[in-house]
């Protein structure tokens, strides 16, 4: 059943194998508000207290260069007082699933819970962090996204060929995460299937998955221009402080 016990210290496996095809580049190594776009999602997640480990699944031609802004960030974050955890690295695969499967067979011993988090994702915050953790705890699965406002329209050819009830639609973003061993059946049961997302992989295991609305700022950088973007969120969010935000989580 669901429930604190069930999920003692938590793991985060950073998904920074990606090709960066549509961005016409690499986007995890890239400097973002005068940082690595990768050291954003270490902060947030190193500074909630139930993370025990991050995995970064980087690819293999960039693992030296993704544990050198490791270990930059973890001297950085010692010097500045933060709060620091263990960060390994490891080889990606082909695929996004095979290389957060790598990642989760890379978790230390007495991990119980996991979220997977995109790298390219850089304003993901503490807060919500913690509100997809405590969403895990409470249902066995969860993920964080924004219900849609906009009129959705499903399209072929250019064409729209169908309207879709919008209260029925949310764009879903990371984390996600469930139990560590429902994951790795999940990934490892998906096979040569194509997956998008971990929802969509513990969906398939029969595993429900609750939704915990967060920012939408919380964008993922996937095309040229989306980099300036995250720059003035963060920049902004340097100015003003950093803030909280989003709403309860939804259960299954």
């Amino acid at each position: 059943m669901p429930g604190e016990e069930a999920c003692p210290p938590v793991g985060v496996v950073l998904a920074a194998a990606g090709a960066g095809r549509r961005f016409g580049g690499k986007k995890q190594l890239l400097v973002v508000a005068g940082r690595d776009v990768l050291s954003w999602s270490l902060d947030a997640f190193a500074e909630v207290e139930d993370v025990a480990q991050i995995v970064v699944a980087a690819a293999a031609g960039d693992v030296q260069q993704v544990r050198h802004v490791a270990v930059g960030w973890t001297f950085s974050a010692t010097r500045e007082g933060k709060r620091t955890v263990r960060v390994d690295v490891v080889p990606g695969g082909a695929r996004r699933q095979d290389s957060v499967l790598e990642g989760l067979r890379a978790l230390g011993p007495g991990i119980g819970c996991v979220l997977v988090h995109d790298a390219a994702r850089p304003l993901i915050q503490a807060t919500d962090v913690r509100r997809v953790i405590a969403a895990v705890r409470a249902h066995g699965a969860a993920a964080l996204g924004t219900p849609c406002h906009d009129s959705v329209k499903r399209s072929r050819d250019g064409e729209i060929v169908e309207e879709l009830d919008r209260e029925e639609v949310w764009t879903v973003q990371t984390p996600q995460g469930g139990r560590l061993a429902d994951l790795v059946a999940a990934y490892e049961r998906a096979g040569t299937v194509d997956l998008t997302d971990e929802s969509s992989a513990l969906r398939a295991l029969g595993v429900r998955v609750a939704l915990v609305e967060g920012p939408r700022e919380n964008l993922k950088i996937t095309r040229p221009g989306d980099d300036a973007l995250a720059e003035l969120l963060l920049e902004a969010r340097c100015r003003r402080g950093s803030g909280t935000g989003g709403g309860a989580p939804r259960g299954p």
